[in-house]
């Protein structure tokens, strides 16, 4: 009889835990590409992508953008702004406090007026009015790329 029981048991607790993992599964109900759905999907991974892609605009994003400085304007980039000089003769600005630009690529900090060479990365550490501005003895036109939001006045 004991053997009996414990083979009643065992089917018992067996189609219990069956019975309750079909429960729980019947539980999540979410339609396809719907918020409730486990599952994602490629059109929702290529919107998401896309609306990522789309958020750039003039003056902000993660891409590179080309920007012309002309004699008497300045470039102005906050936190987190990333400036390579490409042609041109150009002068750092040096943000409220006097600190200056932090270039990278030399390892330098280079303080209000300094001159910033071709092709050095330079980084905006804080939002205080930092930047660069053509050399007052140049008349061309500096071309800078910038990562990140920037202001030209």
């Amino acid at each position: 009889m004991k053997k009996f029981t414990k083979g009643m048991l065992a089917v018992m607790l067996g189609g219990m835990a069956l019975f309750a993992s079909q429960a729980m599964a019947d539980g999540v109900n979410g339609v396809p590409g719907s918020v409730d759905d486990p599952v994602v999907t490629k059109s929702y991974v290529d919107q998401v992508l896309r609306s990522i892609g789309a958020g750039g605009g003039s003056g902000s994003g993660s891409t590179l953008t080309v920007v012309e400085l002309y004699p008497g304007k300045t470039l102005y980039g906050f936190e987190g702004t990333e400036f390579i000089v490409r042609t041109g003769q150009v002068q750092a600005v040096a943000g409220n406090n006097g600190d200056g630009l932090t270039d990278l690529t030399a390892g330098a900090d280079l303080r209000g007026g300094a001159t910033v060479g071709h092709n050095h990365l330079l980084l905006i550490a804080r939002s205080d009015n930092r930047g660069l501005r053509t050399d007052p003895q140049y008349t061309g036109v500096s071309h800078i790329m910038v990562r990140g939001k920037y202001e030209l006045r």
